[in-house]
């Protein structure tokens, strides 16, 4: 009688992997790829999973029904934030919309691009240098068994629907052959109505850093000339100059204190501004009290 043979179920330990593939501007080649193997495969098997990355599921630019069902089915996920990537972002998002448990990634010194202060980042280094990259391993791999932890104990790790305490996440139905052409339409179009609205977010910050940024500069060389100015009127007193010359300078460093203080950027700026002109009404007042009594 053959002996009969027992059927294992594989169990689902794959840790998928959301980050650019391409090399975007501003990064070496093959950067991206680098940070993958040397950092996230490692830290996935520090912490028991099996790292999957999009173009290891298919070799194609476009996010397919597999690529599409092992994004969402994978028990856990990261994040590379690092850059403004949409499809990154469209990727995160169907993981959010799903509750899928997932830890966020980002190189040091890159800003928070989700100003929202209950979500958990872990950086790593970008140079790469080999400490600093057995460090961020092990950072990583720490940060995915707490995920894993949280999770098991009901709590919402970056989770969306658990901090706007939505009453149930996304579910994915099963997909027959005939349904995934659809499916994908929908999901390409989806993708790329989101990468068009993000692009157009993405400029219209881009645009507010502009602004940002000269406001900052403008507001520098003000105080720059402010300080000059202020100088000229201690070298004014300093060399015995008239008292109608003296009144004259402080005259033109109050107009211009005036004009250009409401250009002043952030609070400590204008504290800048108030600091030297307080200096300047000192110096002008004690030599007005010095003339009258001479």
């Amino acid at each position: 009688m053959a002996k009969e043979t027992k059927k294992v179920e594989a169990t689902n330990n794959d840790c998928f992997v959301i980050m650019p593939i391409a090399d975007p501007d501003g990064y070496d080649k093959g950067h991206f790829k680098k940070v993958y193997e040397d950092i996230f495969k490692v830290a996935c098997d520090k912490a028991g999973y099996i790292p999957v990355r999009a173009d290891e599921v298919k070799q194609t630019n476009l996010i397919h029904l597999d690529i599409l069902q092992k994004l969402i089915e994978s028990p856990m996920a990261i994040c590379d934030l690092s850059n403004r990537n949409p499809n990154v972002l469209f990727e995160l998002g169907l993981r959010q919309a799903f509750d899928k448990p997932t830890v966020l990634v980002q190189e040091v010194g890159t800003p928070k691009i989700f100003d929202i202060s209950p979500l958990r980042y872990t950086e790593y280094r970008k140079e790469l240098k080999y400490r600093e990259v057995l460090e961020d391993q092990g950072f990583i791999a720490e940060s995915l068994s707490a995920t894993k932890s949280a999770t098991e104990n009901g709590e919402g790790v970056n989770s969306i629907v658990s901090l706007l305490s939505l009453s149930s996440p996304a579910s994915l139905k099963d997909v027959g052959d005939n349904d995934a052409a659809k499916m994908l339409q929908i999901v390409m179009s989806e993708m790329n109505d989101l990468r068009t609205d993000f692009r157009h977010t993405l400029r219209k910050m881009d645009e507010k850093d502009m602004i940002h940024q000269d406001r900052l500069m403008r507001s520098e060389y003000e105080y720059d000339r402010l300080r000059k100015n202020l100088s000229v009127l201690k070298s004014l007193i300093e060399n015995g100059t008239s008292i109608d010359d003296v009144k004259v300078q402080f005259d033109k460093l109050q107009e211009q204190f005036q004009r250009t203080y409401i250009v002043a950027n952030t609070g400590r700026q204008k504290e800048l501004f108030r600091k030297v002109m307080y200096e300047a009404e000192n110096i002008f007042t004690n030599y007005i009290s010095k003339d009258k009594h001479s």
